[in-house]
């Protein structure tokens, strides 16, 4: 590809990024003005008794104050807001602040033609390395759910380790960082074994994390067909009963799971084809060989993968949140269609990022030829 062509897609991403940056800013700001225009010191009940949605893949559902709590106190007391910030809370939006201000940098480097100068690696692995963390310390907080004052299905919540959303983004950050510094290690004429070893390493925790995952999920959802128990469905990191004895059948019940999972295989399939061709990136680049066209067409084709995914799961959502509310009573029998990114399982938003690093990873001479150095 010609320097003028990708740095139009450099420019591009760039573009993207910063407006869904804006756009999340301006959200939060809306959002916090709303909530303190109608939040007296006292907080005043709604009549209804609302008290938020929680979001399962492609629906959600209404917790209100008869649905869900065990008294007024419990409900009165969760619609309380935390008094101060904490210490802990200072430091991780802080920390969230330093990651999108390096990915920003990042982003302008490369918009620049400055993606090889001023160590622009270590802004990634400095950005991906905080993500992972402010991640894992929010996720730690879920560890022990807190169900004393909830009843019905909210009083069944367990942990849930969603790994793809709370380590899923850091790894591609981290993974690009450390492709990156290997060629800025060899083109500077450093040491690059200390960049080889990282690279086998975070290949191998990809691996063993990644497919140690999915095949649970997949063997849990294989056996809940089969088990007379209830059961799970995953809402952020909490796991909520789907009880058998609110649907109207039992043969109702078996075809709401079997095609549950029907419309997440894909999503399965498509996750296999990007941890795979994330983790043939990092072997080839540990060997020295990174802008291949392997290496370019497996991203590409798993980032295909993701979205046709991603339209199928959306789409079947539809479908779904029919069968629920015609099957079910109770709480699963009044859910509303949402797409997938809202509950933080969206194929797209990874098919996004595999095709920006394709990109990137462009701005690498070829190691089938000699080229050109991007900058």
């Amino acid at each position: 590809m010609d320097t003028d062509n990708l740095q139009k897609k450099f420019h591009l991403i760039s573009f993207t990024v910063r407006m869904l940056i804006i756009g999340f800013l301006i959200f939060c700001a809306v959002q916090m003005f709303a909530f303190h225009i109608i939040n007296d010191d006292t907080i005043q009940p709604d009549s209804s008794g609302f008290y938020g949605h929680n979001y399962c893949g492609t629906f959600f559902i209404d917790i209100t104050r008869d649905n869900s709590f065990v008294d007024e106190e419990s409900y009165l007391n969760a619609l309380q807001p935390a008094d101060f910030p904490t210490l802990q809370d200072i430091l991780l939006n802080s920390a969230l602040v330093v990651t999108v201000l390096s990915l920003l940098i990042f982003l302008h480097r490369a918009d620049k033609k400055t993606i090889h100068k001023k160590r622009t690696a270590w802004l990634l692995l400095l950005s991906g390395g905080l993500y992972a963390i402010v991640n894992t310390i929010t996720e730690i907080k879920t560890f022990t759910v807190q169900s004393d004052s909830f009843k019905g299905i909210m009083a069944t919540q367990t942990y849930y380790p969603q790994l793809y959303a709370v380590y899923g983004i850091p790894l591609l950050i981290i993974a690009y960082g450390l492709v990156l510094l290997y060629y800025e290690q060899t083109s500077s004429g450093k040491s690059v074994a200390p960049v080889q070893h990282s690279l086998k390493i975070c290949t191998w925790v990809t691996g063993i994390s990644a497919f140690g995952f999915m095949m649970w999920r997949f063997a849990v959802r294989c056996y809940e067909l089969l088990s007379e128990n209830n059961a799970r469905l995953p809402f952020y990191s909490v796991f909520l009963d789907l009880p058998k004895s609110e649907c109207i059948s039992d043969s109702a019940y078996a075809k709401m799971l079997v095609f549950r999972l029907i419309k997440d295989l894909p999503v399965f399939i498509a996750s296999v084809i990007a941890v795979i061709a994330v983790m043939k990136l990092m072997c080839s680049a540990a060997n020295g060989r990174i802008n291949t066209i392997e290496n370019r067409r497996r991203l590409k084709i798993a980032a295909l993968a993701l979205a046709i995914s991603s339209v199928i799961f959306n789409l079947l959502g539809l479908i779904e949140v029919n069968m629920l509310n015609e099957n079910f009573t109770g709480i699963y029998g009044d859910v509303t269609y949402t797409i997938g990114i809202r509950s933080g399982c969206e194929p797209m938003l990874y098919a996004f990022l595999l095709i920006a690093i394709e990109i990137y990873i462009q701005a690498i001479p070829q190691t089938e030829k000699a080229g050109n150095t991007y900058d």
